[in-house]
């Protein structure tokens, strides 16, 4: 929309720990580029973005400002170093945003986010204040106690969160300031917003939104950038 201003956060802050990999999981190379540069690629297809602000762990700010130069020339993006929790380093991003009219928030470990989804949680943003992508669950859901299934869980009506996650930026920023100590426990800013008592409308998410969570996720983004069949084990 005209004279909107539209910042994304890209939460690249992750050590990865499940990666099981040395340097953290967003600056892993897939197909020659990092997953925090594709990310970023992605996202600015759709053209609304006005700034980024990409949050990396300590010490990791220059090498990630250098790619994103080379990879992204032009884009007015920053780099911080973000906190030691999902929601703390948003909440770092947020507070250097001075103004905004939307907040995007990205994890930079999903670098097959497209244009039509971040269509659809923006606009639906716009009219809710807040809304996040999301599929309903397939599989058969279970709770564990040690090795074991304690209970299974109906599947009716539960989804799988993704992201981007679009905000008004005043319904984030006070879901922030309300949340005080709980910062540290949310897993994604929607649950924060919900806290904070206000509505988040939900669309449809993407399969090909995937998540780079274990290294054998990478096959997968390997696989859908290079046009090839996975290669499943036998």
């Amino acid at each position: 929309m005209a004279n909107e201003t539209t910042v994304c956060l890209v939460a690249a802050a992750g050590k990865g720990k499940r990666f099981g990999k040395e340097m953290p999981k967003s600056f892993y190379p897939v197909g020659g580029k990092t997953l925090l540069a594709l990310s970023v690629r992605r996202l600015n297809e759709w053209k609304g973005i006005s700034k980024y602000v990409v949050m990396v762990p300590s010490g990791w700010e220059e090498k990630a400002a250098e790619e994103l130069e080379r990879e992204t020339p032009g884009l007015d993006v920053l780099v911080i170093a973000g906190g030691e929790t999902r929601s703390e380093t948003v909440s770092i991003g947020l507070a250097a945003v001075e103004k905004a009219d939307l907040v995007l928030v990205h994890d930079a470990c999903r670098p097959i986010v497209s244009v039509s989804l971040v269509d659809r949680v923006i606009e639906a943003a716009r009219e809710a204040g807040a809304a996040v992508p999301a599929l309903l669950a397939t599989e058969t859901l279970g709770r564990l106690r040690d090795d074991t299934i304690e209970a299974t869980v109906p599947r009716e009506r539960v989804i799988g969160i993704q992201t981007p996650q679009a905000f008004k930026y005043d319904v984030l920023k006070k879901s922030y300031e309300a949340a005080g100590e709980t910062i540290r426990k949310a897993t994604d800013e929607s649950s924060l917003v919900l806290a904070a008592g206000f509505t988040v409308r939900v669309v449809d998410g993407e399969r090909w939104n995937v998540k780079v969570t274990v290294k054998e996720d990478l096959q997968i983004i390997e696989s859908f950038l290079e046009g090839k069949r996975l290669e499943l084990p036998v």
